[in-house]
């Protein structure tokens, strides 16, 4: 019996199954080492593909082009900004192209209708404006320059509904003493309205065709709890079950809808000792809280449709 031979097949056989198609859910951009991957937060599953001595990572610049399996970021660095295209399914290359003009985006999400970015970035001036970026080349236009008066956004917190253009983040005008949920016209580059939250603290919002969804903080009680957020007849910000005690920190950067199993998910750890982020997701319908393993990401999304031809089983390098 030739043993070599046969360990040798047994090995290829090995391979060949752990880089076989495996069909993706809740995927996270995640650091390993020096590098960048994609990880599916529930098998532990990573692409083969990395990105290679990357990078500073802009927090809430992470936007993913589902239908085309591909996910964007900007990264930092002493030449400028760099978009990030990172393609996670079957082929291609990562590329990368200078923000032109360069410019310090702090805010990203992926417009799937006409195939562009679009966010807000920091002006000279202390104020925002509202971008779009062509992911093919970086360049990226101004539609609406908001001086200082107009606003000043939480890190990361932002929400994108390409049908009707409308762009949400948290933040406060100059005339506000509360965090103010506000819509903002991503083409037009205006300011629609502002939603006051009192003291609500909102700090991950999430859309998904039709509705809007948030985490929200409860300073009183420590808890952090899912809330459903409507705007007719008037605005409202619906709480969704009683969330998780001693929780949380919240990552600033994108969260998710998982839709197989009804719930919003996010990066999250204690809010009393220091300990490493989990995936932590949030019932939609009880709003109870499930922690899954501990990862450190920059951002999560969800494609349940992707399929990875470039992965090697959790652990198998």
């Amino acid at each position: 019996m030739n043993v070599q031979r046969y360990a040798g097949i047994i090995v290829f056989w090995l391979n060949a199954a752990l880089c076989a198609p495996v069909a993706a859910a809740v995927l996270a951009l995640a650091p390993h080492g020096d590098n960048v991957r994609v990880v599916d937060v529930t098998t532990g599953n990573v692409t083969v593909l990395e990105a290679a001595g990357c990078c500073a990572v802009q927090t809430g610049s992470v936007a993913a082009d589902v239908a085309n399996d591909r996910v964007f970021f900007v990264a930092n660095a002493t030449s400028g900004a760099q978009l990030y295209t990172f393609p996670y399914g079957v082929g291609g290359t990562i590329a990368t192209a200078a923000i032109t003009p360069n410019a310090n985006v702090s805010h990203l999400d992926y417009d799937s209708v006409h195939a562009r970015l679009v966010g807000f970035a920091a002006s000279d001036d202390g104020g925002i404006e509202i971008v779009r970026i062509d992911p093919a080349n970086g360049n990226l236009t101004v539609t609406g320059a908001l001086g200082p008066d107009c606003c000043t956004l939480h890190s990361g917190i932002s929400a994108y509904f390409a049908a009707s253009d409308v762009l949400y983040a948290v933040g406060r005008r100059s005339i506000d003493s509360s965090d103010q949920l506000l819509a903002f016209s991503a083409s037009g580059g205006t300011l629609l309205n502002a939603y006051d939250l009192g003291s609500s603290r909102i700090v991950q919002l999430v859309a998904d065709p039709g509705s809007l969804y948030a985490l929200v903080y409860d300073d009183a009680n420590v808890t952090l709890h899912a809330a459903a957020i409507t705007f007719a007849p008037a605005f409202a910000l619906t709480p969704i079950g009683i969330g998780a005690s001693d929780c949380c920190f919240v990552f600033a950067g994108p969260g998710t809808i998982d839709h197989a199993n009804g719930a919003i998910v996010t990066l999250a750890r204690s809010a009393s000792s220091f300990v490493p982020f989990t995936v932590e997701s949030f019932s939609l319908t009880s709003g109870s809280a499930t922690a899954g393993k501990a990862l450190g990401a920059f951002g999560l999304f969800e494609d349940t449709a992707a399929l990875f031809d470039r992965i090697f089983a959790n652990d198998f390098e």
